[in-house]
């Protein structure tokens, strides 16, 4: 294999969105997942939750997601994507990204 065939570690592409771990309450579930948010100009200074409050669509597609109870925390199901009703969310937020720089 010539050395420009080699795969490269580290490298990607921008794909123009901002990947976060979102949890949310609805009744009695705890549904944890990946939101993809779009990056505007600003994106490097925002925080998790900046994307969040601009968030103003009816539904929120979650990835690799995971449900829980609420109560027990007992791991109830797991999918490749669920749609949540923004309007039946009880609480929700995005958990900050470990290499952030904003404050906890």
């Amino acid at each position: 294999m010539a050395d420009n065939e080699t795969p490269r570690e580290g490298v990607g592409f921008d794909t123009g969105f901002k990947e976060l771990e979102v949890v949310v309450f609805l009744g009695e579930f705890k549904i944890v997942g990946v939101a993809h948010f779009g990056v505007g100009q600003r994106a490097s200074s925002r925080r998790s939750s900046d994307y969040l409050r601009q968030f103003n669509d009816s539904r929120l597609t979650l990835s690799k997601v995971r449900i829980y109870n609420k109560t027990t925390q007992e791991l109830l199901e797991t999918t490749p994507f669920v749609i949540v009703n923004m309007e039946k969310v009880d609480f929700i937020y995005a958990r900050d990204d470990e290499g952030s720089d904003a404050p906890a």
